[in-house]
């Protein structure tokens, strides 16, 4: 494709993007980060939201009383990630860079690209790392400079979602192989073990510098399964619900549409009392009920499972928030009315999920994902590369959410979603060049 082209329709994403971001500007929110961005304000954190992306939130407060510093820092990391792959398309005289360009505005990314999420803000810190990596990867030394925005970069997407081992142990392998041009089989294993250490390590000294309150977030998920084996046939004591709230969770229909969901079914006063005060006695149910009762819990966890991934026969679910709140952006200062941008924009993806649906599901991105990594490992072009840690990362991370699924949202498959159209570009350009043959078979 003529170089002029290239940079119109590279041009043309970009306008694409800019005029989205300023139509949802100072970006949409849900519950999470509303509750981030309060902690931002108070100088307060606590551990039900990983209390790092709350802390830089509220460094960016300096320049926006809102959510507009965040949205504008995520914006940032992905199009440096994009204009920097897109670079290095150029450089390599690969033929497709433009397909990064486009990245943007693909309507599985743009789905969420406004939401203030950790999901979000992982994605981009480590896609912006991926991006890097790949640039330097052929040059003989890595430059330090960038060696350690790289790590910084992995720490911040390590800090931002407390599951963020189950990509991470794959991720890490990836950038320190890229940094340090060691890729044997020994290396990458150490490269795991190293990752798995930073982000503990990062997690926990996080944790202690800003003293985030503990609240028992592992509560959500145990309330689902103690729940989910009591509705079996189980029994399992639940002092810390009365008849009535048991009744009402047993015909709670979002409960029976979703597997997973049990603390909806109830009030948010009376969650909050069985997190804080009676903690002790769901772990207690929760450690006498499931270990006994393995094969009910297996099979509840599975399905919940199955319906985050959606099979073909199911409709996408949640894979689009556009949601832009008013001032003062709390929980309850109400939802503005869209513009006509916004509107666009909704309409675009929403057509998409239509016209595409397998695109919004995440069991479409797992085999693709699982796709990539064989053909990475098993093709001769890239036989001795570790891009097959790329697509594994994403794999991995999804794969994780089998215990602990907590909704049906595609929200959970962001970062499996980014980085395997990630890789899939990045194959691609590699397959071909300008003025060459095809390189890979």
């Amino acid at each position: 494709m003529h170089k002029r082209y290239l940079n119109l329709i590279g041009l043309a994403s970009f306008i694409c993007s800019i005029v989205s971001v300023a139509a949802f500007y100072p970006g949409a929110m849900t519950w999470d980060s509303l509750d981030q961005l309060r902690q931002a304000r108070a100088g307060e954190y606590t551990d039900w939201q990983p209390p790092a992306m709350a802390f830089i939130w509220s460094l960016l407060l300096n320049i926006s009383d809102g959510p507009g510093g965040m949205l504008i820092f995520h914006f940032t990391l992905l199009w440096a990630s994009v204009l920097i792959l897109f670079k290095w398309c150029a450089r390599e005289e690969y033929r497709f860079g433009v397909l990064f360009l486009l990245l943007p505005i693909l309507p599985w990314i743009l789905n969420f690209q406004f939401t203030i999420w950790k999901d979000v803000g992982m994605a981009y810190a480590w896609g912006l790392a991926v991006a890097i990596c790949i640039y330097f990867r052929n040059q003989e030394k890595f430059p330090r400079a960038a060696a350690v925005l790289v790590i910084a970069l992995f720490i911040y997407g390590s800090l931002v979602r407390s599951n963020s081992l189950s990509a991470g142990v794959f991720l890490m392998p990836f950038l320190a192989i890229s940094i340090f041009k060691l890729n044997t089989i020994k290396s990458t294993i150490a490269f795991m073990v190293l990752g798995c250490v930073i982000t503990i390590l990062a997690h926990l000294s996080v944790g202690a510098l800003l003293q985030a309150k503990k609240t028992n977030s592992v509560s959500y998920v145990m309330f689902d399964d103690v729940m989910a084996l009591k509705l079996r046939g189980v029994d399992v004591p639940v002092s810390f619900l009365t008849p009535q709230e048991v009744d009402a969770i047993k015909h709670c229909e979002y409960l029976k549409a979703h597997e997973i969901g049990a603390a909806f079914c109830i009030s948010d006063e009376q969650f909050t009392s069985i997190t804080r005060e009676r903690f002790p006695d769901l772990k207690a149910a929760w450690l006498e009920s499931v270990p006994r009762n393995l094969s009910v819990y297996a099979s509840f966890r599975l399905n919940a499972f199955l319906n985050l991934i959606r099979s073909p026969s199911l409709l996408p679910y949640y894979y689009n928030e556009f949601n832009v709140k008013n001032p003062p952006f709390t929980v309850h200062s109400g939802t503005r009315a869209p513009s006509t941008g916004e509107h666009l924009v909704n309409d675009f993806v929403n057509s998409s999920a239509q016209l595409i649906p397998s695109l919004f599901k995440p069991y479409a991105w797992l085999i693709a994902s699982l796709t990539l990594v064989l053909y990475f490992k098993l093709s001769h072009a890239f036989r001795g590369t570790s891009l097959w840690l790329l697509p594994m990362s994403g794999l991995s991370y999804t794969m994780a959410y089998l215990p602990i699924t907590p909704a049906a949202d595609l929200r959970y498959a962001y970062w499996l979603c980014f980085v395997t159209t990630l890789s899939f570009f990045a194959l691609v350009n590699i397959c071909f060049r300008r003025k060459r043959h095809r390189q890979c078979v």
